[in-house]
């Protein structure tokens, strides 16, 4: 069984206000890229960090408000189809 490496460089995360349900699961598992601003919506504070810590508060998202970037432009989270 061969397992991945790919440990994407994140360079950009976009949330989605309007999608976003304020369950904060992004700021529990990265508090210092995410936080809740005055509306309770989530926000990035910081794209630096352990970037596997970055990318699991990403897919904690339940509705996928989160969207993660590599340094190439690609989105990585959520997988988009090619």
């Amino acid at each position: 069984m061969k397992v991945s490496s790919y440990n994407p460089k994140i360079s950009r995360i976009e949330i989605d206000r309007e999608t976003c349900i304020s369950v904060a699961s992004c700021v529990a598992i990265a508090p210092d890229n995410f936080d809740l601003d005055e509306e309770g919506k989530a926000r990035v504070i910081s794209k630096d960090g352990d970037n596997a810590q970055i990318l699991e508060a990403a897919k904690s998202c339940p509705v996928d408000a989160i969207k993660v970037f590599d340094e190439n432009g690609k989105q990585i989270w959520p997988n988009q189809q090619e």
